[in-house]
This record gives C-alpha cells, sequence and structure tokens, in this order.
C-alpha cells in the first residue's frame, strides 16, 4: 500500500503543470446591424461561442460596452489557439449565426489577451437606407373600412395610413383585377385608394392580376371580356388594358414605382392560352412557353410607353416558390431565352409552404448573379397566434406549419420577419412587403383564412410585427429611468409642423434633435439646461440651416443626463 501511495505521487510530479487561465475580452461591433434593425437589444442577445466550450450555448451573452454598438464580454481561457464565432439568439430561441466568414480563429498569448474588435459578418453587401423597400399589401383595406373594420396601438384608434407609416413601411402594394364582381379591387376603387396612400406618402406598386379574380399558381382565370380571343389578339387586349391601367394612374398623378406583370405566375397566366408547366407536363412545350412569353412582352411594352419619360418605374415577373431554387431557374431561363424585358424578380415567400429561410438565402445568391436582376420578396407573412376568430378554415393552424425558432407568438412574428429582411437584404434584395397586414376579421366581410396572420390583432390593434421595417434605431434602446418622458409627436404624418412634448423628473440639460433614417443629424430642436416638467418644441420641417426637408421617416431623440429615448414621425409634404 505504500509502494502504491509512493508510485501515484511520482506520477503526479511528472505531469505537466496545468495552463493558467488569462482574462480574454471579446468584442463584437453590432453597428450595422442596429441600423438595418436586425439586432434589438430590448429582445435579442448577442453571444460569442467557440471550441473553447464545445460550442455550447448560452454560456457567453455580450453586454454593451465601450463606443457606440460595441458589445463585450470577458472569459478566461488557456493560452493557445481558439476557434470561435459570435451570433445572435431572438426572443424565441432562433440562432443567427455570422455567416459569410469561416471559424474566426484567435491564439491566445500567454497570461491573457484581447482579439480584435470586429464587426458582426452577416453583411455580403453594404446595405444602403435609401435603396431598402418595406412593404405592405393592404388592397383589402377600403372594403375592411366600409364593413367597420378600426385599427389602432395601444388601445387608442389611429388611421390606418398613419400606423403604417410609423411603423417604418413607406411602400404599399395594390391589387388590381380586370373586372371583378365586386367593385373594391377594380380600377376606380384602387386608384381612389392610390390617391389616398400617396397623399400619406406612400409610394405604390401596382399588382396587375389579369384576371376578374385571384391569380396564383392555381388560378389564372382568363377575364370574362377575354373569352375565346386567340393568343396573338389576346396579347393586343393585354397590351390595350396595361395601357389604359398605366395611362389612367400617370393621368391622375399616381405614377407607380413598380408595375407587376400578373401575380404569381410561376404557372404561366390567362390559361389555358399562357399555361406552362414543369417538365414532363402537358404544358410544358415551345408553343405554350412562346404564347407566356409574347403575353409578358405585350404586357412590358405597353407599360413602358404609357409611362411618363424619365419615370423610375420598375417592371416585376412574380413567381411563387421563394425557396424552390430549381423551379425558378428553370421559369426565368424561358423569360431570359426569349428576351422578355422585366427589372425585378418578385418572389412569395410563405414558410409552409415555401421552406426554410436557409432555402430562400440560397435561392437569392443564386437568382441575382444568374440573371443581373433586382431581387425582392414581395409577398410574405408569420402567424402571430395559432388561434382563430372566424369559421373560416386558417392557412396556418398548427405547430408543423412553423419554422424552428420562432413560435406563433407576436415577438416570434416579429423576430421571423426581421430576419426574413436580413437574409433578403444580406443575399442581394433590395426589400420585402408584407401581404395583407390589415386582413383582419369583420362581421360581413370577406371569409378570412388569413386573420392570424396580420400585423394587428382580431381587434386591429397593432402587434409587434409592424414594426419589423423599422431599424432599431428608431426605437428607445437605451431606457431614460427619472430623467425624462419622450411623447409620440402630434400631429403625426404632418404638414407643415408638429409638436413633440418631453417631461423632465428633474431639472438639467437637455437634448432634442431630428434625425434622417440614416442616422445623419437634421436639425438641433433643444440644446439647454430646462426646468422639470412638461416641455413642448415645435418642429417645422427644416433642416439646421432653414431648408425644408423633403416627405419621409425621421427619427427624434431626447437626451438627458438619465438616458436617451427615440421616436420616429412622417413629414408628408
Amino acid at each position: 500500500m505504500r509502494h502504491s501511495l509512493l508510485w501515484i505521487c511520482c506520477c503526479a510530479a511528472l505531469l505537466p503543470a496545468a495552463v493558467p487561465a488569462a482574462p480574454v475580452t471579446f468584442r463584437v461591433n453590432m453597428g450595422p446591424y442596429l441600423a438595418a434593425g436586425y439586432f434589438d437589444p430590448s429582445s435579442d442577445l448577442v453571444e460569442v461561442r467557440g471550441d473553447f466550450d464545445g460550442w455550447a450555448g448560452g454560456q457567453r451573452v455580450l453586454q454593451a460596452g465601450a463606443g457606440q454598438g460595441i458589445y463585450e464580454t470577458v472569459s478566461d481561457l488557456p493560452a493557445g489557439g481558439i476557434a470561435y464565432k459570435f451570433l445572435i439568439v431572438r426572443s424565441g430561441g432562433a440562432e443567427v449565426w455570422e455567416e459569410d466568414i469561416p471559424n474566426r480563429i484567435w491564439q491566445v498569448p500567454a497570461g491573457g489577451g484581447d482579439p480584435p474588435t470586429v464587426f458582426f459578418a452577416d453583411l455580403s453587401a453594404t446595405l444602403d437606407p435609401a435603396t431598402r423597400v418595406v412593404g405592405a399589401d393592404l388592397s383589402f383595406v377600403p372594403q375592411l373600412e366600409s364593413l367597420g373594420a378600426t385599427y389602432g396601438r395601444d388601445g387608442h384608434p389611429a388611421p390606418l395610413p398613419a400606423l403604417v407609416a410609423e411603423a417604418g413601411i413607406g411602400l404599399v402594394r395594390l391589387r388590381l383585377w380586370h373586372t371583378p364582381a365586386e367593385p373594391w379591387h377594380g380600377l376606380d376603387a384602387t386608384v381612389a385608394f392610390a390617391h389616398r396612400l400617396q397623399a400619406a406618402g406612400f409610394e405604390l406598386m401596382l399588382d396587375l392580376h389579369y384576371s376578374d379574380t385571384w391569380a396564383d399558381p392555381g388560378h389564372q382565370t382568363t377575364p370574362t371580356a377575354w373569352e375565346g380571343i386567340p393568343t396573338a389578339a389576346l396579347a393586343d387586349s393585354v397590351a390595350a388594358y396595361t395601357t389604359r391601367v398605366v395611362d389612367r394612374f400617370v393621368d391622375e398623378g399616381l405614377t407607380p414605382r413598380y408595375v407587376q406583370l400578373g401575380n404569381e405566375i410561376d404557372a404561366g397566366l390567362l390559361w389555358d392560352a399562357g399555361k406552362v408547366g414543369w417538365p414532363g407536363s402537358s404544358w410544358d412545350t415551345p408553343a405554350q412557353w412562346a404564347a407566356l412569353t409574347s403575353l409578358l412582352q405585350a404586357a412590358a411594352g405597353a407599360a413602358r410607353t404609357a409611362l411618363p419619360p424619365g419615370a423610375p418605374t420598375e417592371l416585376i415577373v412574380h413567381l411563387a416558390p421563394g425557396g424552390d431554387n430549381a423551379r425558378c431557374r428553370w421559369f426565368l431561363d424561358q423569360l431570359t431565352s426569349a428576351g422578355v424585358d422585366y427589372d425585378v424578380i418578385g418572389l412569395s415567400y410563405y414558410p409552409w409552404w415555401h421552406g426554410t429561410l436557409w432555402q430562400l438565402k440560397a435561392n437569392l445568391r443564386d437568382l441575382g448573379p444568374r440573371y443581373g436582376k433586382t431581387l425582392m420578396v414581395v409577398e410574405t407573412a408569420y402567424p402571430w397566434t395559432l388561434a382563430a376568430a372566424d369559421a373560416t378554415g386558417n392557412f396556418v393552424t398548427g405547430e408543423g406549419d412553423l419554422q424552428s425558432g420562432y413560435p406563433a407568438t407576436p415577438l416570434g412574428q416579429r423576430d421571423f420577419l426581421r430576419d426574413v429582411r436580413r437574409v433578403v437584404e444580406t443575399s442581394g434584395g433590395i426589400g420585402v412587403i408584407y401581404w395583407e397586414p390589415a386582413f383582419i376579421p369583420v362581421d360581413g366581410g370577406p371569409g378570412n383564412p388569413y386573420e392570424n396572420l396580420t400585423l394587428f390583432d382580431f381587434g386591429g390593434d397593432a402587434l409587434p410585427g409592424l414594426e419589423f421595417g423599422t431599424a432599431c434605431a428608431a426605437v428607445s434602446v437605451v431606457p431614460a429611468p427619472g430623467g425624462g418622458s419622450l411623447l409620440q409627436n402630434r400631429p403625426n404624418p404632418f404638414n407643415p409642423s408638429t409638436e413633440i412634448g418631453f417631461r423632465l423628473e428633474r431639472a438639467g440639460p437637455v437634448s432634442l434633435k431630428v434625425y434622417d433614417v440614416a442616422g445623419e443629424l437634421v436639425c438641433t430642436l433643444a440644446e439647454a439646461a430646462a426646468g422639470a416638467g412638461w416641455h413642448r418644441v415645435n418642429w417645422a420641417g427644416r433642416d439646421d440651416g432653414g431648408r425644408d426637408v423633403s416627405s419621409g421617416l425621421y427619427l427624434y431623440e431626447l437626451v438627458t443626463p438619465r438616458g436617451a429615448e427615440r421616436r420616429r414621425m412622417m413629414l408628408v409634404r
């Protein structure tokens, strides 16, 4: 027994001494993600994971550090090489890893040391806020409002356009049917609604269905007025109709920013004349493709001719399967071979039909370089609940329809939409349009399989997901307890001036400034000491040089010794 103990002691003496751990500070700059609205410190975490802890989660959460947008954490690690990456963890548990780089490698020196501060690496291109599109299809709104639908925020009623504009949405998509059985989606009603939207500061996307009713991959019914017309004459009818519609919008001062040539046309349009099918089907023939491309060329040529010279309007070809690269390439290759004229590839992306965010990303990253076109998701949605409010069966009813990490909750919906934007804008796309966020259930209204996919609850109150298009710089990310209370400006939207109110708990220095959506200072409204109590400041929509600024979304920030608060406002000239 004595000899065994001696042997153990001798072996222990021969073992190398343990390498002492030393502090290592990981720092990541989240500034671009904050500016783009992809990271919200009030609900998201940023972590570092690596081989030093087996890539395990939840152990090293970074906190806001020195410098705007910098997050950091200190860990005790032994000297030697380590591999690591940063990631964002959403409120529902979804993880957004750095994607466009291999694992980061750091040689920890003896005694410790700090890796360099790096930017979170998932931006495949520089994102210019001026080129981003955040939109919503609001086509049902006039009909719903006529039946008594109302909308608001936090229990306070408000006009729907104001709510949507305040949420950072700048474009509205409107569907147009040829001769609908009811008036709501016909030309006159659509033009009337377009005037209201343009007056509220929105750009317009016109979605021509080339049908009297819904058009999608399962329904592309030729308008009754065109039934029985030969294909050559049908192309003439398409051109004449497109000219009439675009002429009407232009004549009324409503030149659209985008015109969509059909809706989800990956199975063709104007069936059976322009119907096409997947290889091997009876509709995949040279004659059918020639018919379809001639119809699209007629529509594109008519739209181009009717637009005023120099108009920035772009033409969209809209396909449904946003996550199906093979199907998109099959269709777009045919358009390329025929020389069809268009500017934008528009995709639908409903995850329960069209796959994962990974599949959407892979498709976008292939289509952009392959065809040299602008990319956009022109329809998407996600549930905020699995409950139903009426007897119409819903599109999404169970957990099996959901994406992992994104529960059917208001915050899960918001997180999913933020990540759809992130995937689109870091994969060569310019924006995302939400389909019918205001399609709430209304007595006497259309059958609604969609009420749990809206961005308003069943009673019309705004949900967090409505903010999916707003950069985080537009929300209060630094609380100011005991310092100030910043009110929403009134009126909002406004023209020519608006009032901003704030309350100070105690006297002290105050700064109140206005910024544009790119974060550039527009003007300083207050920079002085102020007493405790309520204060009100007017802004007349001018910069520090006294020049009128253009219509758009602006941010205003109140800074006191105790912190900062920020809100959004909309100027409509």
